[in-house]
């Protein structure tokens, strides 16, 4: 079982990632700082990894999320997108 960041997913389903971003905002699953929206959240498709890094020049921690798209998921974003994959696309 794979999961998969939005870049990656896009590379597996074909769009560019920028279009495939843009294409989630306008379905409502991310919403417009490009984070997981609430009513996905949960749902066994898709999950918000929560990450850190430190900046060295201020000596602060900055937190962020990263969208990972779970196994199940690639094939519900296929459907809601009208892509057509294959087994053997999917097993990429």
């Amino acid at each position: 079982m794979t999961n998969r960041t939005l870049d990656e997913s896009a590379a597996l389903l074909g769009p560019k990632p920028r279009a495939f971003r843009t294409s989630l905002r306008e379905l409502g699953i991310l919403n417009s700082s490009g984070d997981l929206a609430s009513q996905h959240r949960d749902r066994g498709y898709l999950y918000s990894d929560p990450r850190s890094t430190v900046i060295p020049s201020l000596n602060k921690c900055r937190h962020y999320s990263v969208v990972m798209v779970k196994e199940e998921g690639i094939e519900w974003l296929a459907k809601k997108l009208g892509i057509i994959i294959t087994k053997k696309d999917a097993a990429a």
